[in-house]
């Protein structure tokens, strides 16, 4: 089989125009996304030598999905997705730029860094569902997985490459620069979204009421098993498993005595990670939803988690961080691609920001929870503890959907 044939089988959704502009856009911006999010978390530690400040940071940047999501969702399935996106990408670009001016000018404090999360936290309650719908659109529903995949594929490679420029930068030329590159990188993606031919026009042309369509939209949520209990497994393990980026720069500086390049090298393992995972979904995704593949990345990444918590070897947490990175992109890959595949078209903006509204809101619970567990008892013991919990809900929620599966495959041979 030629280079063509080999592209044809495992990534189909490069064959589509409109997802190729967006995804090679994506490629550069997402470089400069990881750079931010390194730069940003260990200069508000470096400020305030907190791990419960840099949770609230954190906490500050997601709550707005919480209270954004539901409502946006109504008004992304009623508007071009297209138009949306390039605006918020648009304001992304403006932010970074000021939080680039802000530090540049000597002017960055928690309460600064705190309120341009903030605004951040507003464009992404905006940008995640309608980046997530509009995939359907840019790659057709036969090759949604295959999208899904090679933009976790990208986001991944970005979360190798971005932690390690940014733990360099950092140390040699200071935050502004990371900042300053994060503006410059959304530059290709509006090109890209500008070319773009299709304006993402949802199915639903009802129109009747905001309140009305959001019942709508968690009514099938509900009635449906596997989207269900996903969003739940998802939102559960994004609150009490996942807090890397309040948990490892605390590892970094007080377990090996590290400073923003040992941090961002350790991100970078769960970058590579987290790459091979999401290069193995798209590569495999024409044999389809596996869900048994599902719920055994979620028990692997609580396991490493756990472990990271007694390992006291910087090599051993890179190589074990490479094991979670790959059972994390896996899991949320195969997860999202579950919710979409599995949601009606004339709903798929609103069943997503409840996706997103779940995402977004169980990471500042996470953030706060984990950086006073971190606060009091340490790291490490923080690590254990949420490995343990996360073992136990899984072992909770696998027979649960089962069960609902098996009500709802005899309801309807009823």
């Amino acid at each position: 089989m030629n280079i063509t044939g080999v592209i044809d089988k495992h990534f189909p959704a490069l064959s589509h125009r409109d997802f190729r502009l967006f995804w090679t856009g994506q490629c550069i911006s997402l470089i400069g996304t990881w750079m931010q999010n390194i730069g940003q978390s260990w200069l508000v530690y470096q400020i305030t030598n907190s791990s419960f400040l840099l949770g609230l940071i954190s906490a500050i940047q997601f709550t707005p999905a919480i209270f954004l999501s539901l409502p946006l969702g109504v008004l992304i399935d009623r508007y071009p997705k297209k138009k949306i996106l390039f605006a918020v990408q648009f304001m992304m670009m403006l932010t970074a730029f000021l939080l680039s001016f802000l530090i540049y000018m000597g002017w960055a404090a928690f309460w600064n860094i705190a309120l341009t999360a903030l605004i951040l936290g507003v464009l992404n309650s905006i940008d995640m569902p309608v980046r997530q719908s509009f995939m359907a659109d840019l790659a057709s529903k036969e090759h949604l997985m295959n999208a899904i995949a090679l933009n976790s594929t990208i986001f991944n490679a970005a979360r190798i490459v971005g932690p390690s420029i940014a733990g360099l930068v950092f140390a040699n030329f200071g935050a502004a620069v990371c900042f300053f590159f994060n503006g410059l990188s959304f530059i290709p993606v509006l090109i890209g979204i500008y070319r773009i031919e299709a304006e993402g026009l949802s199915a639903n042309d009802k129109k009747t009421n905001v309140l009305a369509e959001m019942r709508e939209g968690i009514s099938y949520i509900m009635k449906s098993p596997e989207v269900k209990t996903t969003i739940m497994m998802v939102g559960f393990s994004n609150a009490f498993i996942m807090n890397f980026m309040v948990m490892i720069p605390v590892m970094a500086s007080t377990v090996f005595y590290g400073n923003s390049e040992a941090y961002g090298f350790l991100m970078a393992a769960l970058g590579i990670g987290a790459f091979i995972g999401a290069l193995s979904i798209a590569a495999t995704s024409y044999k389809g939803l596996r869900p048994v593949q599902q719920m055994t990345a979620f028990i692997g990444l609580a396991l490493f988690v756990f472990i990271e918590g007694i390992v006291r070897n910087y090599f051993a947490a890179f190589v074990f961080f490479i094991f979670a990175g790959y059972f994390m992109t896996t899991a949320l890959s195969l997860s999202n691609t579950t919710v979409q595949l599995k949601s009606p078209d004339g709903m798929r903006g609103r069943i997503m920001s409840v996706y997103s509204m779940v995402v977004g809101g169980a990471v500042p619970i996470g953030s706060l929870y984990s950086g006073g567990l971190c606060d009091s008892f340490g790291v490490s013991n923080t690590f254990v503890l949420n490995g343990i919990i996360g073992l136990a809900f899984m072992a909770v929620i696998i027979p649960y959907r089962h069960s609902l599966i098996k009500r709802q495959e005899k309801t309807l041979q009823v």
